[in-house]
């Protein structure tokens, strides 16, 4: 099996686990009210409401988006719902939110009309982390992303296991709408060299301190480009596992490493 047969066996390997998750997970049934859930799963300090896993589905979003119970909740965990594009439509154009500063949107198939919503929301532009995992989101949406003046605030940032391939990667690397952004993952996407060494020769993320880019169809070429990055002076780890590296970047990253500053995980 080649390389990238392999990667898109992993691929579908992985969404089929979801679905598999998502259908294993008991659904909210209709009659169940969405304020009950919010009551029993809302932190003690009124602060974060994690609904984690209860397949809320597009219906249980948009419920979710009319309660008034949700304007003082700044963190929101709701991994596994299968809310996809519709149901974050209606999360994004809810004001209750606007306070949101954590969101964690795990493996809800969103695809790229989902990170448009939120790209385009009125009411979250105070995200200070969003988790974007598993959500199918391609260049499509990445383009709709780096496009909004919603990510001022952004801190952590993740889209591993998703679409991205170098254009989008580039247009990332290119963007000027991440200027807090601290952790940025990427891992398991097909950024290659190309995305690789777009982030290389960023000068947008100066204050960035961990980079994902694991599984990412990196050569050498790519790897030595972001090791030797003069760009990221705050970056305490660069991860590059699980990519096509050779003796080349083996050397780099010993060099690197000696120094003490970056720590370069490749293998």
């Amino acid at each position: 099996m080649t390389i990238k047969a392999s990667k898109i066996h992993a691929m579908k390997t992985s969404t089929i686990c979801l679905l598999l998750f998502l259908l294993a997970v008991p659904s909210l049934s209709g009659a169940e009210d969405i304020s009950a859930l919010i009551a029993k799963r809302t932190s003690q300090d009124g602060k974060t409401l994690d609904l984690s896993g209860l397949r809320i589905g597009t219906s249980g979003a948009k419920q979710l988006a009319g309660m008034e119970s949700l304007a003082k909740i700044t963190t929101l965990y709701l991994q596994g719902n299968n809310i996809k594009a519709r149901g974050m439509k209606a999360l994004a154009k809810s004001p209750h939110l606007a306070g949101l500063k954590h969101l964690d949107l795990w493996g809800n198939l969103l695809g790229d009309l989902g990170l448009k919503a939120i790209s385009e929301s009125p009411y979250l532009r105070q995200l200070e982390s969003l988790k974007l995992w598993k959500n199918e989101i391609s260049d499509d949406g990445i383009e709709l992303m780096v496009g909004s003046k919603n990510f001022a605030a952004l801190k952590t940032l993740m889209l591993n296991d998703n679409l991205i391939s170098p254009d989008g990667a580039e247009m990332l690397a290119s963007s000027e709408g991440f200027p807090q952004l601290l952790t940025l993952n990427l891992f398991r996407n097909e950024i290659g060299d190309g995305g690789a060494e777009a982030f290389a020769s960023s000068q947008n993320f100066p204050d960035l301190e961990l980079l994902y880019l694991g599984q990412n169809s990196i050569t050498d070429q790519g790897a030595i480009a972001l090791i030797e990055s003069q760009n990221f002076p705050q970056l305490k780890v660069l991860d590059l596992v699980l990519n096509l590296l050779g003796e080349a970047t083996t050397m780099a990253a010993f060099k690197a490493n000696r120094k003490g500053k970056t720590q370069i995980i490749y293998r």
